[in-house]
């Protein structure tokens, strides 16, 4: 019986979880990691001191990615733009990654024993990892919701939604049982009451902001569901580290 449980808001994650967790920033961080991995980056640093990037980026020479308040930090290469960075050629780079809700969630989760990145391009992908470690380990699944601000935010519960269809779908096809939780089962219940992803990221606040900063492009990259099979892994250490799941630890 593998137990599967949505945490809504940062604050329902225990701090050293022992479940596989899946932390879901769906506008943007998740979907922008899954993005750099899927154009080779080998691995993303990730912090979320503005000045410890910079200082980074200057001894290593990867690429600055990052957003305030979602627009771009000075001396950034980037902002937290998925079809952007898609757009422009980065691939191969490794790259350092600091967000204001991506990051700090990360950075809370970071002694948990297995911590994976998810979000609607990766959610097939995602949720049979997820599957994987929990059946090898013997544990439950979590998947984490970065939130706005540390509070609720819509988009990351539909696509936390789709991640438990997806994990409920697989262990069903290989015979195995799942228990949801009521977190997870009204994530799941968000999730299917819209008739599109687009729709859902269109009717949420970080949809409303992309609009706001003339990024919409990005609501239609990140609405994108099952089109990548890379599964981000955080790696514990100073800095944090992403690197794709498959890869030894450093």
């Amino acid at each position: 019986m593998i137990e599967v449980d949505v945490a809504l808001v940062p604050a329902a994650v225990p701090v050293r979880d022992p479940d596989i967790l899946v932390v879901v920033d769906q506008i943007r961080a998740s979907t922008t990691l899954t993005t750099l991995l899927d154009l080779g980056a080998p691995d993303v640093l990730i912090t979320g001191s503005l000045d410890e990037a910079r200082r980074l980026g200057r001894s290593t020479g990867r690429l600055l990615i990052g957003e305030r308040r979602a627009l771009r930090p000075r001396g950034f290469a980037f902002d937290n733009s998925p079809a952007m960075l898609e757009r422009a050629g980065v691939r191969g780079r490794s790259a350092i990654l600091s967000t204001t809700n991506g990051t700090a969630i990360l950075r809370m989760v970071r002694r948990s024993p297995r911590v994976l990145i998810g979000c609607l391009r990766n959610a097939r992908a995602c949720a049979e990892a997820a599957i994987e470690l929990a059946e090898a380990d013997g544990t439950g699944i979590r998947v984490v919701c970065a939130g706005l601000k540390r509070r609720f935010a819509a988009e990351d519960a539909v696509a936390a939604g789709l991640i438990v269809a997806r994990i409920v779908e697989i262990a069903g096809r290989r015979g195995a049982e799942t228990s949801i939780s009521d977190a997870a089962r009204a994530a799941h219940r968000l999730y299917a009451s819209y008739p599109t992803m687009l729709a859902a990221l269109e009717d949420s606040s970080g949809g409303l902001t992309l609009h706001r900063i003339g990024q919409a492009e990005d609501i239609a990259y990140c609405a994108a569901v099952d089109t990548s099979d890379a599964v981000p892994v955080l790696r514990d250490g100073s800095p944090l580290r992403i690197e794709r799941l498959g890869l030894p630890p450093r």
